[in-house]
């Protein structure tokens, strides 16, 4: 498959582009396509990688999630689960890329890599998660 979509998005990640205790990751991190014409029956499905490095370099789980188009839309959106995933790392970073199957059955197309920095450091040294 040739790489022919623009690439995901992380909505809430703060500028310069990180995902951090603020965002609350515990709760799941949202990544979203836009602007893709979706029709009824198409799937897209997200491949996501948490790294244990800030240049992916270093998986340390993965997980893929499908969101199946039951309407005509613009967009699909993924929550990365916090249990085996985001729970996985610290620090480090997240890489997340889709793939659209059309239901037409023409040929499925593949995004481009989205990397975003995730950190669960808190300031004072601690580690931020859903108990604290």
């Amino acid at each position: 498959m040739s790489i022919e979509l623009d690439f995901p998005e992380f909505p809430y990640a703060e500028p310069p582009g990180g995902i951090t205790c603020w965002q609350k990751p515990w709760n799941g991190v949202l990544v979203v396509v836009d602007r893709i014409p979706f029709k009824t029956g198409d799937e897209v499905t997200f491949h996501i990688t948490v790294c244990s490095d800030a240049t992916g370099q270093t998986p340390a789980a993965e997980i893929r999630g499908v969101a199946s188009i039951t309407a005509d839309t613009t967009s699909a959106s993924y929550t990365i689960p916090w249990d085996g995933v985001l729970d996985a790392v610290t620090e480090g970073s997240i890489i997340a890329f889709y793939t659209h199957a059309p239901a037409d059955s023409s040929a499925p197309a593949t995004s481009q890599e989205a990397i975003v920095r995730y950190s669960r450091q808190q300031p004072g040294g601690g580690v931020c998660g859903p108990d604290n």
